[in-house]
């Protein structure tokens, strides 16, 4: 016989006073909380206190009014933290792979470093190939500045100004003040561009990967040999790159205007 299942009446006012918090209702006194699920104000109460106590709500001490806790965005990052990135872009990869047929990379930033976590080549003989777990410099990759053009300007700044810009290639950028402007382009169309500054011959465009609260976790790449990659093409792959990346994005949390997931 199949287990009948009920809810719990006070777990769930519970949840639901949790859910009247939102963006125009940042704040709600015990009054406004009671009105608004038709319970008494002395039952609103006692599971207001229950919430408090365990941090799932906050009391403002000017207002008295009480805001989501901090247990709630800990738990948050517990529930996020279960995403594997690799397995929520594998799909968006492997489309991106074949309506491409070029070598696909993601990878993520350790420090100075970027760190590829998964590839997949296409069947053109002539490619871009990355072995995971390989380390690069961030500042001669397409992937290290898609991710350092996201970060704050002060960070970059403050990254750029402590940073090493050893020449990989002889087209690698090494002055701090280009590399600067390069990276407010990269920020501006979405899209970030390496051109032979970290293997000579390759061409590649990067997109970054933002989680929910819209900081870069991770980039992926388009690497194709220059011979089928001539500059004319640099904003038709770039905008597949783009538009891959922000799939990726939305379903690690990611929001972007006018955009669905």
């Amino acid at each position: 016989m199949e287990k009948q299942q009920k809810t719990i009446g006070s777990v769930q006012r519970a949840m639901d006073i949790l859910d009247l918090f939102d963006r125009r209702a940042q704040e709600l006194g015990i009054t406004e909380i009671a009105r608004a699920l038709n319970l008494p104000k002395s039952t609103v109460a006692g599971l207001v206190f229950t919430l408090e106590h365990n941090d799932y709500l906050d009391q403002n001490t000017v207002t008295r009014k009480y805001r989501l806790g901090f247990k709630l965005a800990e738990r948050a990052g517990v529930f996020l933290d279960q995403f594997d990135l690799r397995r929520v872009a594998l799909p968006v990869l492997e489309t991106l792979r074949d309506s491409s047929n070029e070598s696909i990379n993601l990878a993520i930033r350790d420090g100075e470093y970027v760190i590829y976590i998964e590839r997949m080549l296409g069947d053109n003989m002539l490619g871009m190939r990355s072995e995971i777990g390989k380390r690069e410099l961030i500042h001669s990759t397409a992937l290290g500045k898609a991710i350092l053009a996201q970060l704050p300007s002060d960070e970059v700044k403050q990254f750029v100004a402590s940073y090493d810009f050893k020449p990989v290639t002889p087209r690698t950028i090494t002055d701090p003040a280009v590399f600067l402007e390069e990276l407010a382009e990269t920020k501006a169309r979405g899209f970030s561009v390496d051109n032979q500054e970290n293997e000579l011959g390759g061409r590649c465009v990067a997109a970054p990967i933002l989680n929910y609260l819209g900081k870069p976790v991770a980039a992926l790449s388009l690497s194709v040999p220059i011979q089928r990659f001539p500059e004319e093409k640099v904003p038709e792959f770039g905008e597949m790159v783009r538009q891959a990346a922000r799939k990726i994005s939305m379903k690690l949390g990611a929001s972007f205007p006018g955009e669905k997931p």
